[in-house]
């Protein structure tokens, strides 16, 4: 399905209140690349979010938020038909430090407030900013939760060849002499390449990619695990659950179990 345009930018500029309040069943779309003042807040609902930033791929799955600090270059897109986003953007006090961008699963208080912010949608009063400092002030215990669901990128243009054919992939079993080869390098150079690019080996790439489109497989309904594991290209499901912990913080059956409560919930809602 053809994404829908979104200009982030000018939601911002066109703000009359020195906050934004933002919740929209979306679907899919695309933002221009922006950045701003404001800290953000962005919640994921029905589906998962997608942002790319300096040097980064980073994944929102429904249930999850993402912190973007003031002034962070960053686009955000989203491919699944019934996201529901919420995003609020607001100046931030000194309880708040970082420069990074971090992706984390929201406690159902956080989530309580956030969606409590939607009756200030189209205008505030005089409670809207209290309430958003409160929201302000549980925000760096969220972010000790943060996770490693992001992918480093690159500019470099035969690298980038080489991280399409993954991506495209990742449910075939290829290796990385292999690959080397198909694309015209040694193993040294490519492994050196990654390295030096990426900050990581390919079989870390592989690991976070996989984790990442299993993430967007439950999204879209998968929930048996072996099925999953197998989707996303690994042949040994005990190193997929541990794979899956490592970087979501939960078994991947624990997490199914959970995301089915939080879209029951947003269902009854």
């Amino acid at each position: 399905m053809e994404r829908q345009p979104i200009s982030c930018r000018s939601i911002i500029d066109r703000a009359e209140e020195p906050f934004v309040l933002f919740h929209e069943q979306l679907g899919c779309f695309q933002s221009d690349w922006h950045a701003h003042a404001w800290g953000q807040l962005v919640y994921a609902e029905k589906g998962c979010i997608h942002l790319r930033s300096e040097g980064r791929k980073s994944l929102i799955p429904g249930g999850y938020g993402v912190w973007i600090p003031p002034d962070a270059g960053h686009q955000i897109w989203s491919d699944s038909v019934s996201l529901h986003m919420r995003a609020l953007c607001f100046p931030v006090g000194e309880g708040i430090s970082g420069d990074d961008i971090a992706v984390f699963p929201v406690s159902s208080l956080l989530r309580e407030l956030i969606r409590y912010t939607e009756k200030w949608r189209e205008g505030g009063d005089d409670t809207v900013q209290p309430f958003l400092r409160v929201i302000t002030t549980l925000i760096p215990e969220e972010l000790k939760k943060a996770t490693l669901v992001y992918l480093p990128s690159t500019g470099h243009p035969r690298l980038s060849v080489v991280l399409s054919y993954i991506q495209a992939h990742l449910a075939e079993s290829f290796s990385f002499e292999w690959l080397a080869g198909e694309y015209g390098f040694s193993v040294r150079s490519l492994s050196r390449l990654f390295q030096a690019e990426l900050g990581t080996s390919f079989s870390g790439y592989c690991r976070i990619a996989r984790i990442m489109r299993a993430l967007e497989l439950i999204e879209g309904g998968a929930d048996h695990v072996s099925g999953l594991a197998e989707d996303v290209g690994y042949e040994s499901l005990p190193t997929f659950s541990n794979n899956f912990l490592e970087i979501c913080g939960q078994r991947p059956a624990l997490f199914i179990r959970s995301r089915k409560g939080q879209v029951d919930e947003a269902v009854s809602d």
